[in-house]
């Protein structure tokens, strides 16, 4: 009897490590605000201190030649022992309880710094985080999130080469967006 569970146990052994390998993380975690990035230092920040580090840049604006892209993330750290980068954007709104999601904005503003910071530092960053009032969101700088921020920046491009504009609102994109009720003509009125 304890002999035919020797044939069995090596296949539900396979059947577990494949199974891990297939599950993943989350491509966004939420979490309480926290500034600090455990075992990481600080390399940039777009603050202006009087008291500066000599291993940090301040203020400086980031440019990206490959992407045709600036941007000035709040904070840059480096994992000390890994050495990845992580962009960290802070952001004075608060997240509404019923929809605990970063605005789609500041997350493609976050992949947008994803972009810069591996065209500058020669690093793709892993993850990034944004920071609100009341949730931090970790964000993995996946494929998918590359691939729509960079369409969004070719939509922007060719919005400003030839004046024309692809609108597409429904109420799930639109009901936060701060244009809301000023000066889109889509939703002028609530």
């Amino acid at each position: 009897m304890f002999y035919d569970y020797i044939y069995i146990l090596p296949g539900i052994f396979l059947f577990l490590v494949i199974s891990l390998f297939f599950i993943r993380r989350p491509d966004i975690v939420v979490k309480k605000p926290k500034l600090g990035i455990r075992a990481a230092r600080l390399i940039y920040t777009d603050q202006h201190e009087s008291k500066k580090d000599p291993n940090v840049e301040y203020g400086k604006v980031l440019y990206s030649p490959k992407y045709d892209l600036r941007g000035k993330p709040d904070y840059i750290f480096e994992k000390i022992l890994s050495k990845n980068l992580i962009p960290v954007e802070l952001k004075s709104a608060t997240i509404k309880e019923d929809n605990i999601q970063p605005y789609e904005g500041d997350l493609m503003q976050l992949a947008a710094y994803f972009l810069i910071i591996e065209d500058v530092y020669k690093k793709r960053p892993k993850e990034g985080r944004l920071i609100y009032n009341n949730y931090m969101f970790i964000i993995k700088n996946t494929w998918f999130l590359r691939r729509k921020v960079k369409n969004l920046l070719a939509d922007m491009r060719d919005m400003l080469k030839n004046g024309e504009q692809n609108v597409n609102p429904s109420y799930v994109k639109c009901r936060y967006c701060i244009c809301k009720g000023t000066v889109c003509e889509f939703y002028g009125e609530d």
